[in-house]
């Protein structure tokens, strides 16, 4: 099952230390937070502000891919690259790392994880390993994040989930990728020209799947992959294709609150710039508009959701994280090689953030804390 509790303990080391001084207290402006590898080669989860100041830069011994926060408390929780062993409890304030959780025996993490809207329950996107099935590990948090049960997501590959606005018990969306992986084999495809994604519904409270949604035959190889949900309940996906690469197919979609599921159109030159590939999609303040990014493209992608119209977009080498801006109609977006940028819609003009930011190689995602 990957790295175990003494490896990754030890690997740890002095990085329980490695908050900078600036991050020992809350900044007032937005903090954001991503993971990210250093100059000097080392993985770490680090905190950042649209000043350009970093706050803490916390180092892991494997690459971590998302990252939630934990409402009403100072808890991050860190989540391993699929197919990853281990979850890790951050300080958001100082950056410690206060607690390791390891993948249950027979499951791995597929790098995404949310909380319940009182913070007391955490779910994980998992796989289980000897059938392939996927499922949402079940922590809860005030037991030190013990693993109390998990319940099936409807399908395989399960990797983003977000939950659901709404009165009533909780409900989640989940973007099942399609895609069989094992800690063996890393991130090999293990069923290539098989795959099953979906967009699945669910209630973890009980374990039922209210809905599965697939796209159709055509779009067996459309991996759903992330998501990003609106005040009125519209899930926004994003996808990686791995059929033919030559083909020419649809990455952003949208499932609304009654069930209809709907793919945004873009141009084919805009399309083909994608490169079959979105890394991760966001909402702006407002969640009208949508920005989708391809770090394969280097290409940053804008629609206004409620029509699904395209608006533009702009370019910057390997983009791949997403998240809200402070003000309607701009996103925070991070690059392997770029530092971090605003982006203003609708003339999609790219801010950068400065040059404290931009010798970090950012990872997928970015969330605003």
């Amino acid at each position: 099952m990957g790295i175990d509790r003494r490896t990754f303990l030890a690997g740890l080391g002095a990085a329980l230390g490695t908050a900078l001084a600036g991050g020992l207290a809350r900044a007032a402006e937005p903090v954001y937070v991503a993971c990210a590898q250093a100059g000097d080669g080392s993985q770490r989860v680090c905190a950042f502000t649209l000043e350009g100041r970093l706050l803490f830069s916390t180092a892991l011994p494997e690459r971590g891919h998302d990252v939630a926060a934990r409402p009403g408390t100072r808890d991050l929780v860190v989540f391993a690259r699929r197919p990853g062993g281990w979850m890790a409890v951050v300080d958001r304030d100082t950056g410690t790392v206060s607690r390791v959780v390891l993948a249950a025996d027979g499951r791995h993490f597929y790098g995404h994880g949310a909380f319940s809207a009182d913070g007391l329950l955490l779910w994980a996107s998992e796989n289980r390993i000897e059938t392939g099935a996927g499922v949402l590990g079940v922590y809860d948090c005030a037991a030190g994040y013990a693993r109390i049960g998990e319940v099936p997501t409807g399908g395989i590959g399960p990797h983003d989930l977000a939950l659901l606005p709404g009165e009533g018990p909780p409900r989640l969306v989940v973007a099942n990728g399609g895609i069989r992986t094992h800690p063996v084999s890393g991130r090999e495809i293990l069923n290539a020209g098989a795959l099953e994604p979906s967009l699945a519904v669910l209630r973890p409270e009980d374990g039922a799947v209210e809905a599965v949604h697939d796209l159709g035959a055509d779009l067996a190889d459309l991996s759903i992959r992330h998501l990003a949900v609106a005040p009125d309940g519209e899930s926004v996906f994003g996808c990686q294709f791995a059929g033919d690469p030559l083909a020419v197919v649809p990455l952003v979609g949208a499932r609304d609150a009654s069930g209809r599921v709907r793919l945004f159109e873009m141009p084919e030159d805009d399309l083909i710039s994608l490169d079959n590939y979105v890394g991760s999609v966001a909402l702006d303040p407002s969640g009208e508009l949508v920005c989708a990014t391809s770090p394969h493209g280097s290409v940053a992608a804008f629609f206004e959701r409620a029509s699904g119209r395209y608006l533009g977009r702009r370019r910057m080498s390997d983009v791949c994280g997403a998240a809200p801006g402070t003000v309607a109609g701009t996103f925070l977006v991070t690059s392997g090689n770029d530092g971090v940028a605003i982006a203003r819609v609708p003339d999609g003009d790219l801010a950068d953030l400065g040059a404290a930011l931009a010798s970090t190689v950012w990872d997928n995602h970015a969330r605003r804390i």
